[in-house]
């Protein structure tokens, strides 16, 4: 896992890394472009069209701001001087409107013989020059923006833009656009509308920036390169609990299973799903639960659709016609409500009385939109907590905007970190649950306020049924979890370097997440646009790794 920081706290740990080690800020300035330079030379390495160029005839160059990301590209361009590059230009504003470490490091790039051009003094040669690079540095603005970026930034914003897309209409050569830490443009504050430049690949300094993975966000970072070694990432005050979470944490959270489990001990999960309107989303719900290896499978639907789920599924589950006189929940480990549920007044009683159970329940779907509609009912009483179910909510973000009405801006606030992530996690602390909200990335937020983020998009994944198997998934991994509780076999799980997120609830959401975003790279790598249903198959492949290592034993 790695651990992530706000924009703000990315100042702080700044300013407490100079004062931890008396570093000065161009001392630390130095260590960082350094680090920043080689894992560029890292990358163009991997470039096809700088394929066969010589040091001599590739051209880098910074567009710059006056802020000390500025001060990080001349630093940059003269350590590639050093390495025998010899095509280096920086484009600067007036001097003496910039810092005192970027006038230092425009001081040292003169020395070094590389050409300085004064984009305010010529303005519309300015994209032409641009379009002429093979790599182009964004240095325009970095952490210390407030809301939308202002001119002249928004200006320079808009010729990095422009000269891409002049490139690509006229099918000519186009440079590799580099964003040094983050796109400029980019904050806590930032919406969608607001400028941006939107990179082929952003070289983050660890550690990473939340914003970068806000959903909305994503697609302007491009390729994310971690660039370590410059701040400490050991916890301390400018560290919130916020990580990325990456497939090789898997094992630190599937569920414990041991080769000779029958199927009771390895979980029992209810699924409340599928409707005349969306009978296809309780199918795709079932074979997801499957896949995470559960081990007692039932799809309680209405009587006119028993005999069709019947049939098309009855190699995965039982398939009963829910009736409130004979369903218990506590006779299941896990319970998943939503999927092409429907939202009428007979789905809003029948989850009221399900929410009363102790069974903890995945809700998807439609079940977020009766829980929202249950919510706001209460809260005209005064509370919120009308449940006694512990939940995992599983939104996309139109399910998600019906929850965002029990958000203040204030509330969201006082978590201190990127607008995405005060969102969600002041939603959880407020209703006591978990809230996984699914996008291009994946937010993931916990009552305590911690909140892990898993990037784990690919084009494959969207499409209906995806986060239905996600749910599935989910409640699968749940039961189980709370099965190998029971059979005291949870100390078989390494607790590894983390105490967060090891309780049943948050280890099989975080399981699922992974999961999910691992089969889907997978998938699309080997054959491109895939279903639900092979989606689900990767899934039980990907989750059962666990038995395939005790036969290697």
């Amino acid at each position: 896992m790695r651990s992530l920081v706000s924009m703000s706290q990315s100042l702080l740990l700044d300013a407490s890394t100079r004062e931890l080690f008396n570093f000065s800020a161009d001392g630390l300035m130095e260590v960082a472009s350094l680090r920043l330079w080689y894992a560029l030379q890292q990358e163009m390495l991997s470039l096809g069209a700088l394929t066969g160029k010589s040091k001599d005839t590739i051209a880098i160059a910074a567009l710059c701001g006056k802020g000390d990301n500025a001060g990080d590209a001349l630093a940059m361009l003269r350590h590639a001087k050093m390495d025998g590059f010899q095509r280096l230009s920086v484009f600067i504003p007036d001097p003496a409107t910039m810092k005192e470490n970027a006038r230092l490091n425009l001081c040292r790039a003169e020395r070094c013989g590389i050409d300085i051009i004064r984009y305010d003094l010529a303005p519309d040669e300015l994209e032409k020059k641009l379009t002429a690079q093979d790599i182009l540095l964004d240095a325009v603005l970095g952490t210390g923006v407030k809301g939308a970026a202002k001119e002249p930034a928004a200006a320079l914003i808009s010729a990095l833009a422009s000269a891409k897309k002049a490139a690509v209409s006229e099918k000519s050569h186009f440079p590799y656009l580099f964003s040094i830490d983050v796109p400029s443009g980019l904050s806590d504050e930032w919406e969608p509308g607001f400028p941006c430049v939107q990179a082929d690949a952003t070289l983050c300094i660890e550690p990473m920036k939340e914003a970068l993975f806000m959903h909305a966000a994503r697609p302007y970072a491009g390729k994310i390169i971690p660039v370590g070694g410059i701040f400490p990432l050991w916890p301390n005050e400018a560290h919130p609990r916020v990580w990325e979470i990456e497939s090789a944490d898997l094992p630190e959270f599937l569920p414990p299973i041991s080769p000779w489990a029958h199927k009771m001990q390895r979980g029992r999960v209810a699924i409340f799903a599928g409707s005349a309107a969306g009978a296809g989303a309780a199918m795709h719900c079932v074979r997801g639960a499957a896949a995470s290896g559960a081990g007692y499978i039932a799809l309680y639907c209405d009587e006119e659709l028993y005999s069709a789920y019947l049939s098309a599924l009855g190699d995965y589950a039982i398939v009963r016609v829910y009736s409130d006189d004979t369903f218990s929940a506590e006779e299941w480990d896990a319970l998943v409500i939503g999927p092409g549920w429907g939202i009428g007044e007979k789905r809003e009683g029948q989850l009221a009385r399900l929410l009363q159970s102790k069974t903890p329940i995945i809700l998807d779907a439609d079940g977020v939109r009766l829980f929202a509609h249950l919510a706001e009912q209460h809260s005209r009483n005064g509370t919120l907590r009308f449940f006694k179910a512990p939940l995992v909510l599983t939104p996309h973000p139109g399910e998600f905007s019906a929850l965002q009405k029990f958000i203040s801006q204030e509330e969201a606030a006082q978590f201190q970190s990127s607008g995405m992530v005060n969102q969600v996690c002041s939603l959880a602390q407020k209703f006591g649950i978990v809230v996984a909200l699914r996008a291009s990335t994946t937010h993931i937020a916990f009552p305590d306020e911690s909140c892990a983020i898993c990037d784990g998009s690919t084009p494959g994944l969207g499409v209906a049924g995806s986060g239905d198997v996600l749910s599935g998934l989910a409640g699968g991994f749940l039961a189980r979890w709370r099965a190998a509780r029971e059979l005291r076999a949870a100390s078989e799980l390494n607790e590894g370097d983390h105490g967060m997120w090891k309780d049943p609830l948050s280890a099989a959401i975080i399981s699922a997440v992974l999961v999910h975003a691992a089969a889907g790279r997978s998938l699309f790598d080997a054959q491109g646009w895939f279903n639900p249903e092979e989606l689900a198959r990767t899934c039980a492949r990907i989750s059962s790794w666990q038995l395939d290592c005790l036969k290697a034993q």
